[in-house]
This record gives structure tokens, sequence and C-alpha cells, in this order.
């Protein structure tokens, strides 16, 4: 039988699993038996073991930037250099390797490297969604969002809503800018269309007709940009 955590909700009415970090979470409803969960559950190991193996197939792909010593940039690989200094900061030199500088006195050095990393990837992936933003929005004479921001999504790569704000996944610091180019004209579609109706397609496409070659590179490579 395989390990698992039993959660059990009042409110709930049917059981249901969840696959995460490589590990099993069962939610069920208080009436349902131990034995009946055990016996439904016999039913989903083939499922949950292709969940598992697929989980921890993504993990190796991540990036280990403070292993290897190296982050990508949109689509190119940057050597990154540790060192110590009287503070924080980063500095890239014209062969675009990364220094990262933190103060020899700082407690947890890796966890700072790794902040200090995302401030860069941050900074650069907001500049250049910012430069992009303004030009697609000219061509598809749309009025600038209300609201730029970066951030971490685990499922998604950007989002939009109703009062015109986007998010994009700090991630996508890591892909091709043509990907990049893709998420954006796929959120400021929505600025128009919140759904994935005909009419939404019918404008990214319009925008960006290499839609699926885009879509299918973040399926087939979107667990390589994650560190």
């Amino acid at each position: 039988m395989l390990d698992y955590t039993l959660k059990r909700s009042k409110r709930r009415t049917t059981v249901a699993i969840k696959v995460a970090e490589q590990k099993l979470t069962v939610y069920a409803p208080f009436y349902v038996s131990q034995t009946e969960i055990d016996g439904w559950l016999k039913t989903k190991q083939d499922w949950v073991a292709e969940q598992i193996a697929r989980q921890s197939s993504q993990a190796e792909r991540r990036q280990l930037p403070l292993v290897n010593a190296t982050i990508k940039l949109f689509g190119q690989s940057v050597p990154i250099i540790f060192a110590k200094g009287p503070k924080s900061t980063w500095q890239q030199d014209a062969q675009s390797r990364l220094t990262l500088s933190i103060s020899s006195r700082v407690k947890y050095q890796e966890a700072n490297y790794l902040a200090l990393l995302e401030r860069f990837l941050h900074e650069k992936l907001e500049s250049y969604i910012e430069m992009r933003v303004h030009d697609y929005c000219l061509q598809m004479a749309e009025a600038l969002p209300a609201k730029l921001k970066i951030q971490h999504y685990k499922r998604r790569w950007g989002s939009c809503n109703k009062r015109r704000e986007l998010a994009f996944n700090l991630h996508l610091a890591s892909a091709p800018t043509w990907v990049i180019d893709y998420v954006i004209i796929h959120e400021l579609a929505h600025l128009r269309h919140m759904n994935h109706s005909a009419k939404f397609w019918q404008r990214v496409c319009h925008f960006y007709p290499d839609y699926k070659k885009a879509e299918s590179w973040l399926k087939a490579n979107g667990s390589s940009l994650s560190w």
C-alpha cells in the first residue's frame, strides 16, 4: 500500500488525491471509512506512480545555479562568480559573466546568493517585459496595462485580471525571448477577452502566428526554467 497523508473535511463530499513534491495526500469526508479509502487508492496506484515519476523527472531538469555556477538568461547560459564584498550586489561584465557579491559576515550565505540572483533575474525580466509590453500595445492598439509585476508561479506563466493588471512568472527570465513574447501577447489579449474563446485565440494568432510553437516549447521545456 502507498504511504500517504490523510486529511478529512466535513465539507468534502468526495475522495481526492494530490501528488506534490513526491508526497501523496488523500482528501476525504469523515464518513468514508479507512478501508474504503485504502481500497479506492489501490485502483489509483498506477496513476500515482506515473505522477511521482513525472515530478521526479521535472525536478531533475531544474537549474542548479549554486552548484553549477551558471544560470540561463533569455535562453543563454550565464557563468556565475560567487564573491565576497562590503555589501550585497551583482554586476555583469562585457563577457556576460555575472558576479554575485555578498558580505562574508552574512549568515545563510547560499540563501543570500540565491536571493541576489533572483533580484538580478527580476530586474532583467522586468526591464524586457516593460519594453515589449509597450511595443506590443502599440501594435495591438491596446491601452497600457494598469500594472505589471513579476512573481513566482507554480503552474502558470502569466496572469491578467479585470483591473488590467498583468503578472509574469519570474522563471520566464530563463526562457528565450521569442517564448517570453508569446506569453506577453497571450496576457495582453486577455485585456479584451478574459477567457480562452475563439476570439481570444484569433487575437493571439493575429499578433503571434507561431503561438502553438511557443506553447509546445513551454510544455516541453518549462520545468528546466526553474531553479
